[in-house]
């Protein structure tokens, strides 16, 4: 286990980090991570077509169009997302009041539960607590 810190550690005492790689569309092997694969190609597949991968160095100039495209991609699939709730919540009888306060809120919660447990696993606790509070803090004053 020393070893392999000790392996991945520049002269400097420094982590070195790997370069990040492009985003590979290629049909993946293994069951599992195929059936992965088709549940994320219908949000992966339209971000892959319509913003440059920035990992890329022919992409990195074009980080604006990704930062705003990113963000119109965020308000589309959010108004799509309620649209969805609704319509289920109205199929089913479900008050959409009551739709918006646990499905909905749920749904957006998790992410950031996702992403805070990586960064803490990872060793960095306090960014894992930003995190969590940053976004309950732009959830209620944004949202």
């Amino acid at each position: 286990m020393e070893l392999a810190v000790l392996a991945s550690q520049s002269v400097g005492n420094e982590l070195e980090e790997e370069p990040p790689e492009a985003l590979s569309m290629s049909w993946p092997k293994g069951a599992r991570k195929r059936i992965t694969y088709l549940l994320v190609a219908p949000i992966i597949f339209p971000l892959y077509l319509t913003l440059p991968d920035t990992r890329t160095p022919r992409g990195k100039k074009f980080f604006p169009v990704t930062f705003i495209g990113s963000i119109v991609w965020i308000a589309a699939y959010s108004y799509l997302m309620v649209w969805w709730a609704t319509v289920v919540g109205d199929t089913s009888k479900i008050p959409a009041e009551v739709m918006g306060l646990t499905f909905l809120a749920a749904g957006t919660s998790i992410p950031d539960l996702i992403t805070s447990v990586i960064v803490a696993r990872k060793g960095f606790g306090d960014m894992a607590v930003s995190s969590s509070v940053g976004s309950n803090i732009f959830d209620v004053t944004v949202g």
